[in-house]
């Protein structure tokens, strides 16, 4: 039971990706993605990440001139990977090239659905053709 657990968070995860935001910025509260101009240091309480150019995490807040996302990964020049503790970091709009918003995505969910409902059908009519040819027992019967 808990491999198909596993196997269903899987799936559902991967229906899921970050789409460009036009305009206003997305609602306070929404999983948002941000690229940054240039490298820049981003202070997590007591420690200084240096060379961010990408931020991952809950928006906060947002106004004309900054948004304030609670960070979850920051990515680095050299292409690392930071995860982070939900601290919240302020970062100025002239700063941004990129703001993109975690949404369902429709076609990874149909064929996350398609996938798995053909797994179901396929797993059933296995157990099917397994009972129904004896159990699949190769043993020959008892003699008399």
């Amino acid at each position: 039971m808990r491999g198909v657990l596993a196997v269903l968070l899987v799936v559902v995860a991967g229906c899921y990706s970050y789409v460009a935001v036009r305009g206003a910025a997305p609602v306070n509260g929404a999983y948002v993605q941000v690229d940054l101009a240039a490298p820049r240091d981003v202070v997590l309480q007591d420690v200084t990440v240096h060379g961010i150019t990408a931020v991952q995490g809950r928006l906060l807040a947002s106004n004309t001139d900054s948004l304030s996302v609670a960070v979850a990964r920051l990515w680095g020049q050299e292409g690392r990977t930071y995860e982070a503790t939900s601290i919240g970091v302020s970062l100025l709009r002239h700063d941004i090239t990129a703001l993109r918003e975690k949404r369902a995505s429709p076609v990874r969910s149909a064929l996350a659905i398609g996938t798995g409902a053909a797994g179901i059908v396929a797993t059933i009519l296995g157990v099917r053709a397994l009972v129904g040819s004896g159990g699949g027992s190769t043993r020959p019967p008892p003699p008399p």
